[in-house]
């Protein structure tokens, strides 16, 4: 069972959950590699915007090496741990709104 104070674990198991979700709902399955570059280069951003370039490559580029280090892998019984929490975030997801501004007109907002 998951620890509570698990915060990467805890984090990497939802986020897994949410892009197997993404991914079976946008990937083409004749180029189901676009959806996993999009995926990547969104992690890309968030990173950069979150932790600033630098960390991001070097947070990008050790990825693969701790996955292979800690044999990391999500099995169903993993992710029926957190099904509370997928609804969770399903249902925030379901509410959201994108509030878009108008464009300055001539300069002022």
């Amino acid at each position: 069972m998951v620890q509570e104070d698990d915060v990467i674990e805890r984090t990497s198991i939802l986020a897994y959950t949410v892009l197997q979700e993404l991914h079976a709902v946008l990937a083409d399955p004749a180029k189901p590699d676009e959806v996993s570059l999009g995926i990547v280069m969104g992690l890309a951003m968030f990173l950069d915007d979150k932790v600033g370039p630098m960390r991001a490559d070097r947070l990008m580029a050790q990825a693969p090496e701790i996955i292979l280090k800690t044999d990391a892998h999500v099995t169903p019984a993993l992710v029926r741990q957190f099904d509370t929490v997928i609804r969770a975030f399903g249902d925030h997801l379901r509410d959201f709104r994108v509030t878009v501004s108008p464009p300055p007109v001539n300069g002022v907002v």
